[in-house]
Order: structure tokens, then C-alpha cells, then sequence
């Protein structure tokens, strides 16, 4: 569900179609032998975000309604778009972007459908910037 709300399916295959969710849980739980304070910082972070959702809704974060959960993280993410503000949930909110996003540009969908990776294609030339401001 997290995962789907940073990068939900548009016009474009998004999180869900990429399978992200399986991917967060195999890094999560494979974190336990090589670094288990990934484990802890999901387990606090999915906690801080029950904790918050009972506070503002009444509820646990996954029985909120969307409108709910989207507002929810929108206030923990203010720190990206507001230097100066602070939210305690900021770090974890990074942690599930940074991951959500790694796992989707890996997968096939993200690499090959969205990014239209080629492969290692041989290019004679390289056409360099095309943007007119770069062009001497």
C-alpha cells in the first residue's frame, strides 16, 4: 500500500504492476543478517504511522481511507518540499521513497516499459545534449 501511494499507476505501469511491496519485503527481511537496523526502522516507522493515524483518524493507518493516508504522508514529506519544517515521520517517509523507487527502476517494468532501456545497444555516435541551451 505504501509503495503504491509514491508510485501509483497512471498512464505508466507503476508500483503495484512492478511488484515493489515483493521487493521492500525480500530487502526487509533479508536485512536481518547483514543489517538489521533496516528491520528496525521499518518496524518503527510502520508503528509511528499506526501511532499517527490513531491520533489524526481515529484509526490504524491501514483502515484509514485513502484521502486519510495520502494527508497523513503529505505531512510527514514536508521536509523535502520545506527545508525548515521537521516532521518526526520524515525519515522513514525517505526510507520507503528511496526503496520504492530503487525497486521500481530495477524491475523490468520500471527499467525496460517506463525507462525504455534498450540494452547494451553499440551507438556509432553519441548524439551528447540536445537541449538548445547546452548546444555551442
Amino acid at each position: 500500500m505504501l509503495v503504491e501511494m509514491i508510485l501509483p499507476t497512471d498512464d505508466k505501469p507503476g508500483a503495484k504492476e512492478a511488484k515493489v511491496a515483493d521487493y521492500v519485503d525480500f530487502v526487509v527481511f533479508s536485512a536481518q543478517e547483514f543489517e538489521p537496523s533496516l528491520q528496525r526502522d521499518w518496524q518503527d516507522g510502520l508503528v509511528f504511522l499506526d501511532r499517527e493515524s490513531r491520533k489524526q483518524f481515529g484509526k490504524v493507518f491501514r483502515m484509514a481511507s485513502m484521502a486519510e493516508r495520502e494527508n497523513l504522508l503529505t505531512g510527514i514529506s514536508l521536509p523535502e518540499r520545506n527545508p525548515r519544517a521537521h516532521d518526526e515521520g520524515y525519515a522513514f517517509f525517505r526510507l520507503v521513497k528511496n526503496m520504492t523507487v530503487e525497486g521500481f527502476y530495477t524491475s523490468r517494468i520500471g527499467l525496460m516499459d517506463v525507462l525504455d532501456y534498450q540494452g547494451m545497444n553499440y551507438m556509432s555516435e553519441f548524439p551528447g545534449c540536445t537541449h538548445p541551451e547546452h548546444q555551442h
